[in-house]
């Protein structure tokens, strides 16, 4: 089955409107020339995507399922051209809450010192959906915690590379129980949020502290955002962690107390990126995540 974008894009046009007359005239083409388009997807895919009357434009069964299928193929293909039009001029990274907000900021200021050609988009997506992104081209680097990455170890298509290892620091307001008892398991009866937690993290640990965090119902919120759990524990409502990086950046701003949580396993940071495709900003970009450049 091929796939002919103009006929999609007008297609949607007349899902869209629920009119040829009115989609011909946002195209650009004439009635005749929207009709015969639907007409000939229709033909090529064998199936028959509007019921048409003389008022009413009204999708099939099938049509349906493209109408909810066409945004995305559109916009895949408009990502695709501009990707293809700024070929090694354009960095895209996807990583967790934490790592977004603890080392991308001064990573990607430094980047931009040396490498005044290239554009930078990161965002934050789950490790699976971040792997079919990478796979479909869509970005070139992946930054997550080893443990989230841990299950695509053995792939040969891609390549996993440590970055960043360093201890995970507890952050809770001043006047909080945690802030003057440090007893690991004191601290797990306090409500906890955290960014991007996931079972890649507990996965690393010990099997005994891994059963505790089970049984205590750790984390209380798992967020999408690391600055909201530094908001919450800053206002003395939660407890949270973070990479030691993270950490004391947020210390700077007052209003919290830091230090090593105990009896859990250091953050260690690592990049995906795919095996045979080498990409030199990526590895660039890695270089300076780490401290190397």
């Amino acid at each position: 089955m091929s796939l002919d974008l103009v006929l999609i894009r007008r297609f949607e046009a007349v899902a869209r409107l629920g009119s040829f007359s009115a989609a011909a005239d946002e195209v650009g083409v004439t009635h005749s020339a929207m009709t015969k388009s639907i007409r000939s997807l229709e033909e090529l895919w064998g199936v028959r995507l509007f019921e048409r009357t003389t008022r009413s434009v009204v999708p099939t069964a099938a049509g349906r399922r493209l109408i909810e299928l066409a945004p995305e193929l559109l916009t895949h293909a408009e990502e695709s051209k501009a990707r293809v039009l700024a070929a090694g001029r354009r960095l895209s990274i996807v990583c967790g809450p934490a790592i977004l907000e603890s080392f991308i900021p001064a990573a990607l200021s430094a980047f931009a010192r040396s490498h005044k050609g290239i554009g930078v988009e990161v965002e934050y997506l789950p490790p699976d959906m971040a792997v079919q992104r990478l796979h479909q081209h869509r970005a070139q680097l992946l930054l997550y915690h080893s443990g989230s990455l841990a299950a695509f170890a053995g792939r040969r298509d891609l390549k996993i590379q440590p970055v960043i290892e360093e201890p995970y620091h507890l952050l809770c307001g001043p006047t909080h129980p945690a802030a003057t008892n440090r007893d690991a398991d004191a601290l797990l009866q306090h409500d906890w949020a955290i960014a991007g937690f996931d079972p890649g993290f507990a996965a690393n640990l010990a099997p005994d502290r891994r059963e505790a965090l089970q049984r205590s119902g750790f984390p209380r919120f798992r967020l999408s955002s690391q600055k909201a759990c530094v908001d919450l524990a800053r206002h003395g409502l939660i407890v949270t962690m973070a990479p030691r990086s993270g950490a004391l950046k947020a210390c700077t701003e007052g209003g919290l107390i830091s230090y090593e949580v105990p009896g859990i396993a250091p953050f260690t940071l690592a990049a995906m990126t795919l095996a045979d495709v080498p990409d030199q900003a990526a590895a660039d970009f890695i270089e300076i995540v780490s401290g190397n450049k």
